[in-house]
């Protein structure tokens, strides 16, 4: 039996094809070859960057976080979450929701409602979930058996074929996807 403990799993390779070995090999882990377990769960910022027209860019930026299901549940109907800070920018006008959104940064929150969540934009900074008359409370369509996203995941997905395409505004959670549509202009 040869017992091999080598930190490197080239150095490994090179050794077995320099031994050749008749006999059974052995190798022996090492702290320095096993992954090691990260000390916290990642949080990291995302940017999603769509040119989705010649002169048009949407831009979208937040944290990936996971779900608070607990907190959600208890947050009472009304109550809004800053999805880790999510910000919407675009530098044209377009509808978002059935909503006018004209240039600008606007913050995206999830709203509770009676029967699940709805999706709003407002002029306000990122975090923020108070918001008043100039927010925009988008037509937002829910899927609550969506498949498990442990992280919090936002983009722009676009639907349909070259001559019919339809561009939407995706939010994933837990098992939740909240979509709302994005119409460009003519």
């Amino acid at each position: 039996m040869i017992r091999i403990a080598l930190a490197s799993p080239l150095l490994l390779t090179v050794a077995l094809g320099l031994l050749r070995p008749s006999a059974p090999v052995e190798v022996l882990p090492t702290s320095a070859t096993a992954a090691p377990t990260p000390p916290f769960h990642p949080h990291f910022p995302k940017t999603v960057e769509c040119k989705v027209a010649k002169d048009l860019t949407l831009t979208i930026r937040y944290q990936t976080v996971t779900f608070d299901r607990a907190g959600a549940e208890a947050m009472a109907a009304g109550a809004a979450w800053h999805l880790a800070g999510a910000e919407f920018e675009t530098d044209g006008d377009l509808v978002v929701g059935g909503c006018k959104v004209a240039k600008g940064r606007y913050a995206l929150n999830a709203r509770k409602t009676a029967t699940g969540w709805e999706l709003v934009m407002h002029p306000g900074k990122r975090f923020s979930t108070k918001f008043g008359e100039e927010a925009h409370i988008l037509a937002t369509t829910l899927d609550d058996k969506a498949p498990l996203c442990e992280h919090l995941c936002i983009d722009v997905q676009p639907s349909g074929d070259k001559k019919n395409t339809t561009l939407y505004l995706e939010v994933r959670f837990d098992h939740l996807l909240a979509r709302t549509l994005i119409e460009l202009p003519k």
